[in-house]
């Protein structure tokens, strides 16, 4: 479904990726692992066109994306949940979903508000709750519904798990997964919290100074102990 083939990305002068190249199947999980500034969110907005300059090739169901603008790439079924949530302050949770439907591709019907804070349990209680009068998570999980409300066919989410508590996270794990397998939702998730990767995804890759250095299934991962101190430890 997705095919990146030697992709490279700047910010002005500054080159962050280097030839990266994956795949991303229908409906499958994959975890972007990596430190600090190694390139993670990078990808993901590189493949919205969402920042940096890019040169390669960037294929969505197998057409080239190459001056494609973000809205395009949006209503083609890619969907950005960013770091920073960007959840709007003064308007309510119910108001934050229903604007997302606008990026819902030509001839697919969006689901109600409703629909999609139904499969999260922090968000029903709150959908008439203002953008600023939430916490932590329940501002990342408005982002990750408004993510779907377009009904995505990739689902992007960078680093959602971070300053979460701990019990938040499990449970946004559970739910993200659930909707994964409802909805034959292909993942890319950028993490360095491990434990909240393997929970929603099949694979994962690793990336170093924008450079992929390793693609493999969790048992690999796990087989492979130096692979964590070598790029992930901080």
């Amino acid at each position: 479904m997705l095919e990146i083939d030697k992709l490279d990305a700047f910010y002005g002068d500054s080159h962050i990726l280097h030839a990266v190249s994956l795949t991303i199947a229908a409906g499958e999980g994959v975890a972007l692992l990596g430190r600090n500034g190694a390139g993670k969110s990078t990808l993901l907005k590189a493949l919205m066109d969402a920042g940096p300059r890019t040169r390669g090739t960037i294929r969505f169901d197998g057409v080239d994306l190459t001056g494609e603008p973000t809205h395009r790439r949006a209503r083609r079924g890619i969907a950005l949940v960013p770091e920073d949530r960007r959840i709007f302050p003064h308007v309510s949770v119910l108001e934050n979903l229903e604007l997302a439907r606008h990026a819902c591709p030509p001839g697919v019907t969006p689901p109600t508000p409703q629909e999609v804070a139904a499969q999260f349990s922090l968000l029903p209680p709150i959908l008439e709750r203002r953008g600023d009068r939430l916490s932590g998570g329940q501002q990342q999980m408005v982002a990750v519904g408004r993510g779907l409300m377009a009904r995505p066919r990739l689902l992007m989410l960078d680093e959602p798990a971070e300053g979460l508590a701990p019990v938040i996270v499990e449970d946004m794990a559970r739910e993200i997964s659930a909707v994964r397998r409802r909805e034959n939702l292909a993942l890319l998730v950028t993490e360095q919290n491990i434990d909240f990767a393997r929970a929603c995804t099949d694979r994962l890759l690793i990336i170093d100074s924008g450079a992929i250095v390793f693609s493999g299934d969790w048992r690999t991962f796990d087989a492979t102990p130096d692979l964590e101190a070598r790029y992930l430890a901080v």
